[in-house]
């Protein structure tokens, strides 16, 4: 009983001398330098902030039955076969969301596109029990990162 007390004793003593302090920005973010942080995001960076948009902030999953249309829209040249942003002319980034097994009867594959130069992505279901094929978007994905001197405090 009294190793439990001088134990929990010690516990709490460390928690409240480590409340106090805050680590430094690099122990935050996993020691990277200022180059990485600054450095634009990776495939499987933009490929969660993306994720996060569609499934948390829209909520583009439920919604896309009712709000869904069947046109491709007209941003998203498609002559070569390769998706090209009508815009600037340049080649979408494509994010596989979600992507079922070929033998499920329900399949469901989610895309993304984005174009990085408009700060938009159009997502496209298809699948599900409906059979559905459709399009949402633009949406724009600017969630800008902190300024330095914000990180630093």
């Amino acid at each position: 009983m009294t190793v439990s007390r001088v134990l929990l004793a010690a516990c709490a003593a460390l928690a409240a001398v480590g409340c106090n302090s805050i680590p430094p920005d690099s122990m935050l973010h996993a020691d990277l330098s200022e180059e990485e942080l600054k450095a634009s995001p990776t495939y499987h960076r933009m490929k969660g902030a993306l994720l996060n948009d569609v499934r948390i902030w829209r909520q583009l999953d439920k919604i896309v039955e009712t709000e869904g249309r069947k046109e491709v829209p007209v941003a998203i040249r498609n002559v070569t076969g390769i998706p090209v942003c009508a815009n600037d002319e340049k080649e979408f980034e494509i994010y596989r969301l979600k992507e079922d097994l070929l033998d499920q009867p329900y399949r469901v594959d989610e895309t993304a596109y984005l174009c990085r130069e408009d700060k938009v992505y159009y997502y496209r279901y298809q699948g599900g029990p409906r059979k559905l094929d459709v399009w949402l978007g633009p949406y724009r994905i600017d969630r800008r990162a902190p300024a330095v001197e914000e990180r630093k405090r």
